[in-house]
């Protein structure tokens, strides 16, 4: 097995581009992951919440994942979503992202109709059983009705080798990040999500970077490298210059379709299609982008 690869840093969260006909455009993950690739991103995550996982048919995620690894090219890594409803069904899709070439894999709990610790724990066990390459727990309660106290993280984090890191998306997020490094004794990864709204807060709360699908990551980029560096004022000028449009561009119901216009402008997908029931944006949000885009200092980090 390969070195295990350095993951810290900003990961680019890829949407799913769709064709005119609404069937799956492999060939502009090409442009999605060189723009991640120029923004100096890390790597990639595919088949997450922001790539419209739970749209999309079973036979839809192999082309998916091997246009990602292909365009990749192995200098950025790759992380792919296998979020199920069932241990077995997380088990195949971890093989099947594996067998593919991905870095890690990322899963969120199965929704459950009486969440429980016991169940949760299983699941994940089911994928420790058959992964040879890091897990991200992903901890989004809004979308998978499951809370997951610092406690039972750490209790994934020591009882499953692979579970090395935590997408942590359960605001307040600077407080909790906070907790689960005290549980695991900051020996697990922790990344923010939420589309980087508090990416400034949680990078000095010990987060090793984020994992968000934000239609401009050379920002983030620029952030988490002057942190890096203690330049925090620079850092807190640049984050505070866009939060305008982290904002909105977070906006729940309607934040993808944003995203993927925003994408589409710079050339990344053809289309801004979503898969229904996700609604696209109508004309007045779009006069409302184009007045936020144009009060943007797109000049702070040389845009």
């Amino acid at each position: 097995m390969a070195a295990e690869r350095d993951f810290h840093g900003i990961h680019f969260m890829l949407p799913t581009p769709f064709d005119q006909n609404g069937d799956v455009d492999t060939t502009s993950f090409a442009r999605l992951v060189a723009g991640a690739r120029t923004a100096k991103c890390t790597g990639v995550v595919t088949l997450g919440v922001m790539g419209e996982a739970q749209r999309l048919a079973d036979s839809e995620r192999g082309p998916i994942i091997d246009a990602v690894i292909k365009a990749a090219n192995n200098d950025l890594t790759v992380t792919v979503g296998v979020s199920a409803e069932s241990g077995r069904s997380l088990a195949s899709r971890v093989r099947d992202a594996q067998s593919a070439g991905a870095t890690a894999v990322m899963a969120a709990p199965a929704k459950m109709a009486k969440p429980n610790s016991a169940s949760t724990f299983n699941y994940y066990e089911a994928a420790q059983e058959v992964t040879q390459i890091p897990m991200v727990i992903q901890d989004l309660p809004e979308q998978t009705g499951v809370h997951l106290e610092p406690e039972f993280i750490g209790k994934l984090h020591t009882e499953l080798p692979e579970a090395k890191y935590l997408k942590l998306e359960d605001p307040p997020t600077p407080q909790k990040i906070t907790r689960v490094i005290n549980a695991t004794g900051a020996h697990m990864g922790v990344f923010g999500g939420l589309g980087g709204a508090f990416l400034f807060e949680e990078l000095q709360r010990g987060a090793i970077g984020t994992m968000t699908g934000f239609a401009y990551p050379e920002v983030l980029v620029s952030i988490y490298n002057y942190l890096r560096q203690n330049n925090i004022e620079r850092a807190r000028n640049i984050f505070y210059s866009w939060l305008p449009l982290i904002r909105y561009e977070n906006s729940v119901g309607i934040g993808l379709a944003i995203r993927k216009e925003l994408m589409k402008r710079r050339g990344f997908i053809q289309t801004a299609d979503v898969r229904s029931p996700t609604v696209p944006i109508d004309t007045r949000t779009e006069e409302e982008l184009n007045d936020l885009l144009e009060a943007l200092d797109m000049n702070i980090i040389g845009l």
